[in-house]
């Protein structure tokens, strides 16, 4: 991206991630109230349906972290004919990977027995909703791909086109199916699932079909055929992304693990832990809209030869996080008890997160530099540097700490390990950031075999 008038570029590159994440934040909500209202199974059948989709849909988002790598080289090269067939390519990869197992999900009945970890009232209503939430897999893949290759190339503008299209039509069908309205056929819980299904499947045509436009080359013979060598090097880029995802998710079940046996309070820990997430997912929109900023402009800039600026860029962007995230959290902090009675009327569990958000709001400006400069190691290709260091402070840290602090403090030693392990990851990937091998190391350069 050019150099002149960083600030407005970044402004311009930024809004509207920010705008279609929560739009997007905004249906997952949604989605729960409406279940609620049709009783606790439902809302927990639809929370654990969202879960397993989530779980399969690492493999779109993952694939995502390397394209961007890729193609964010090749545009800021202005190399139109590599953008071209990696975006081609990535469209081919996304229906290739999940096509087979959104059928096998559709196909696939479980029976109550094979749900048996869940209670038998959300199983049976789980069994209804997972082969309608697995219509939605395929499309999601072809939407997320489509949104990385629009971010990559630094047109934002059309992730909120399509995210927001995708969003906008689930808000409205998720209550037209649920409920009935508008003549069509009031499905119940079923609807949730379907709209989720149908408004993919509308997203992912109109991503489509904005990629295909925005294709500056005519397309070459054989195309549509798998570039082996590509997929490779999108392999070796993308892989570590999916397992860091993976991992910081059973991360977190560990943490509801460890709070879950506390002898004392351990129901209201884990529901503590429950609002202080939902809190701090909210909070994170704005840092996670920069970090996909961050992987573009260093990728762009590494692509142009320009590795000063690139580095330039990923600590402007880094700041710009910082102070946001910083001004975000003063206010959770200082008004931490009031926040914590908006999501809740228990005593306990208040009192709980009060503590959940004393603690981990002093951590966010440390989150804002993970998130942004290892969305530009990312970009950069090293996407093997931040699994290690996120997962080394996730599992080596966070969670033995954890274990350990738990047994004479509570849950606030589970807090003090977030926040002790969280400075830790910001100061090492700032560290990692300010080396500067992955400026010369052809990470994510298309041809280098996507070493990392």
């Amino acid at each position: 991206m050019p150099e002149r008038h960083p600030w407005l570029n970044l402004w311009r590159l930024a809004w509207p991630l920010v705008v279609a994440m929560f739009l997007q934040f905004s249906v997952g909500l949604t989605d729960a109230w409406i279940a609620g209202r049709f009783g606790a199974d439902v809302q927990g059948a639809v929370g654990f349906a969202g879960q397993v989709l989530f779980l399969f849909n690492v493999l779109g988002t993952a694939m995502g972290v390397g394209l961007v790598a890729v193609v964010s080289r090749a545009e800021g090269a202005g190399d139109a004919a590599a953008v071209d067939h990696v975006a081609r390519q990535g469209l081919l990869f996304a229906v290739l990977l999940t096509v087979p197992l959104s059928v096998a999900g559709v196909l696939w009945r479980p029976t109550v027995g094979e749900l048996a970890f869940l209670p038998v009232a959300v199983a049976e209503r789980a069994r209804a909703l997972l082969p309608l939430y697995a219509a939605s897999l395929a499309p999601q893949a072809v939407l997320n791909t489509a949104a990385a290759v629009f971010r990559a190339r630094g047109r934002t503008s059309l992730v909120l086109v399509t995210w927001g299209a995708a969003a906008a039509l689930n808000l409205w069908w998720v209550f037209a199916l649920a409920f009935g309205w508008g003549g069509l056929p009031a499905l119940g819980p079923r609807g949730i699932a379907a709209a989720t299904a149908a408004s993919s499947a509308a997203g992912a045509a109109i991503a489509a079909a904005l990629v295909w436009r925005g294709f500056r080359v005519r397309r070459p013979p054989g195309a549509l055929r798998p570039d082996a060598a590509l997929a490779r090097r999108l392999w070796s880029l993308s892989w570590p992304a999916g397992l860091l995802q993976v991992g910081w998710n059973l991360g977190s079940l560990a943490l509801y693990a460890i709070l879950g046996s506390l002898a004392h309070g351990a129901v209201a820990a884990t529901a503590a832990l429950t609002n202080g997430l939902r809190i701090e997912a909210l909070l994170y929109l704005p840092a996670f809209a920069l970090n996909m900023v961050t992987a573009v402009v260093v990728g762009q800039a590494l692509g142009a030869g320009d590795p000063a600026a690139a580095e330039r860029s990923g600590w402007r962007v880094a700041g710009a996080a910082t102070a946001v995230l910083s001004s975000l959290a003063l206010p959770g902090f200082l008004f931490s008890r009031e926040l914590a009675g908006l999501l809740t009327p228990d005593p306990a569990v208040r009192e709980a997160t009060h503590f959940y958000l004393r603690f981990n709001m002093v951590s966010q400006p440390f989150m804002a530099l993970s998130i942004c400069l290892g969305g530009g190691l990312q970009g950069a290709g090293d996407t093997r540097g931040t699994m290690k260091i996120v997962l080394g402070c996730l599992w080596g840290l966070r969670i033995p700490l954890a274990l350990t602090l738990a047994r004479p403090w509570g849950m606030l030693g589970v807090w003090a390990a977030m926040v002790v392990s969280m400075v830790l990851q910001g100061v090492t990937m700032a560290a990692r950031f300010r080396r500067g091998a992955w400026k010369v190391g052809g990470f994510g350069a298309v041809g280098d075999g996507g070493r990392a």
